[in-house]
């Protein structure tokens, strides 16, 4: 009897002692590592899980196109995504079959900016990739769909181009400084870390998208905007370049938690300088530009919080 009730008392004070398991867990599917979503993934799970004790988030990689289907499929509850592809996707339109309608915004971050850096020197434009060797993401990531768009709007297509590979934003890194590929396309915030890593050791150009290109491109999307790089955005540049933007956002399941989604929303405003420390594109973001409109309809819990912050 003795043994029995020391046997109660010590796995109380066991249980006692354990961290309390999260009321909501949410898997939150982000980017490949070494570019600019992966670590806001994380900054924002530090924010969510320091405030509050009952919200649980697992960080996990993932892409723009990729993490819409994987909330789609049930795989994750929250998401970071691009604008222009969450309104794709919520219309139906390709590379969606059909309207994806459990996707609803959570927070803007930042806007993301078309990024084509290469180490030839006789390259200056994207029509003269003909036959260059290029580094995009794998297919199925936006980065990807808008590198094919881009080289469209210069009547290029990949078998114009002398080689393509597909890789991780690391493994494009390394082939730039290898002189593998003669240039690599990115789509992310300004500056971007992984330009800022080959920059320093390879000679850099950025390649400027017209206003012939951009007007074509807006054709496609609507969310496309203009944007200029400024010439103090990286070391290696002499004059600033003209490109292409859109914004980056936080997705959620519509069905996911609203009490839940609303600590998401509250805990990015309420730490919105630390995520800028980790991400160097949102210490621009100001609390006022996190509830704007981006097109899909906003997620109950944030819309909730943002309505009492106004």
């Amino acid at each position: 009897m003795i043994g029995s009730l020391k046997l109660a008392l010590t796995a109380t004070i066991t249980m006692a002692a354990l961290p309390a398991l999260a009321a909501d867990n949410l898997v939150f599917v982000t980017g490949s590592p070494g570019g600019s979503w992966y670590p806001a993934g994380g900054a924002i799970k530090s924010a969510v899980e320091d405030i509050f004790d009952d919200v649980g988030i697992q960080v996990r990689p993932g892409g723009g196109l990729a993490n819409i289907k994987a909330i789609e499929a049930g795989k994750a509850q929250l998401g970071m995504s691009n604008t222009i592809s969450a309104v794709d996707a919520a219309a139906g339109k390709a590379p969606f079959d059909t309207p994806i309608g459990n996707i609803c915004n959570v927070a803007y971050l930042y806007p993301q900016v078309i990024q084509a850096a290469v180490t030839d020197s006789s390259i200056a434009d994207f029509a003269a990739m003909t036959g260059k060797r290029l580094a995009v993401t794998p297919r199925g990531n936006t980065a990807e769909q808008l590198a094919r768009l881009t080289l469209s709007t210069v009547g290029l297509d990949y078998d114009d181009l002398g080689q393509v590979n597909f890789a991780s934003m690391s493994d494009q890194v390394n082939m730039m400084k290898d002189g593998q590929v003669d240039g690599f396309f990115q789509a992310t915030g300004v500056p971007a870390g992984v330009i800022m890593d080959v920059g320093a050791s390879r000679d850099l150009r950025l390649l400027p998208i017209t206003d012939e290109m951009f007007a074509k491109m807006k054709e496609v999307n609507a969310g496309f905007g203009q944007i200029t790089i400024p010439q103090d955005a990286y070391p290696f540049m002499n004059a600033p370049v003209q490109s292409v933007s859109f914004g980056t956002h936080v997705i959620a399941d519509c069905n996911a938690s609203e009490d839940a989604i609303y600590k998401v929303a509250k805990a990015i405003h309420d730490r919105l300088d630390d995520i800028g420390i980790a991400v160097a594109a949102v210490s621009k973001t100001t609390p006022d530009m996190l509830g704007q409109d981006v097109g899909i309809p906003q997620h109950p819990g944030s819309a909730k919080f943002f309505a009492e912050v106004k």
